[in-house]
């Protein structure tokens, strides 16, 4: 089974049309997992309908119990944060401000402070138009463990894949490079950098680079909304270079691709011919990619 990870430096480049028209283009033989949980969207991308969904505990969170709570105020003043309110007398923990350090409980003189798994979003199970799996999460706005749910969209997307002899899973990845990109990384057999032929877009693409080299995964580059500047191309082919990633393809800036992507298809599945032949020839460099290197 080989994993292919369709990453980016920056939001925008557009990692997930080229994830959603690989996934279309390799059917059921691949499983997708959307780990951009904080912005997921490759449901839409993908056509899919949800199977099932489970919650998702991002850990210990703490509620007042106002049957024991008798007012004194101990918890408020101790917290650094302001997490803990006051209505009318009533005491109630903010949880968009609470860090979870847990004094407010240390210092509460009648237990009213209790430890609850609190939610942080949840986990789904979807199929898709073409026949195929896709596993994706949503964090709740806030919560900070993504890298976690990030985890689990992976292991529900590998375990789907042996359960159905899959042949690939595809990771389309969180934009950047921090944790929740780790997470989807780790242990790929190959990165997909979609990179922008603009100076933000190189340079983002650049530290993604040094991300992965510390990784040591190897990667390609699809160079995207390329030919509205000569000097940009080239110096977008120059941030590959230097990074030793080979071009497997470069699509140019062109109203067609964002004609049917508003038209709910995947490129590989595109009533225009020529968005159709673009994808399915990126999709199939990529895989020859995968290919020399087993």
């Amino acid at each position: 089974m080989t994993s292919i990870a369709i990453a980016s430096g920056k939001g925008g480049a557009g990692k997930t049309s080229v994830s959603a028209a690989l996934a279309r283009y390799l059917g059921p033989s691949a499983v997708l997992a959307d780990c951009d949980v904080d912005a997921a969207n490759a449901l839409i991308a993908m056509g899919a309908t949800e199977l099932s969904r489970s919650d998702y505990s991002s850990g210990d969170g703490y509620v007042i119990y106002s049957s024991r709570c008798t007012g004194c105020g101990e918890c408020a003043r101790a917290c650094r944060f302001g997490a803990i309110v006051s209505d009318s007398g009533t005491f109630r923990i903010d949880e968009a401000l609470c860090e979870r350090c847990g004094l407010c409980q240390d210092v509460c003189p009648s237990a009213a402070l209790v430890t609850e798994q609190k939610h942080g979003g949840y986990l789904a199970l979807s199929s898709t138009a073409c026949g195929s799996i896709l596993s994706h999460a949503e964090l709740v706005p806030g919560e900070d463990t993504s890298g976690k749910l990030v985890r689990k969209v992976r292991v529900q997307a590998d375990e789907q894949a042996k359960q159905r002899g899959a042949d690939f899973v595809l990771i389309d990845a969180p934009p950047g490079i921090g944790c929740p990109v780790i997470a989807s990384l780790s242990g790929v057999g190959l990165a997909v950098v979609v990179m922008e032929a603009g100076r933000s877009g190189m340079s983002d693409a650049a530290r993604l680079f040094t991300l992965l080299s510390d990784m040591k995964i190897p990667s390609v580059v699809v160079i995207n909304k390329s030919g509205l500047d000569p000097e940009m191309d080239k110096e977008a082919r120059q941030t590959a270079e230097d990074a030793r990633a080979p071009i497997v393809a470069q699509l140019p800036f062109d109203a067609r691709f964002r004609a049917s992507t508003e038209a709910g298809e995947a490129w590989t599945d595109a009533a225009d011919p020529w968005v159709r032949e673009q994808a399915q020839s990126l999709c199939e460099a990529i895989l020859q990619r995968t290919r020399s290197m087993s």
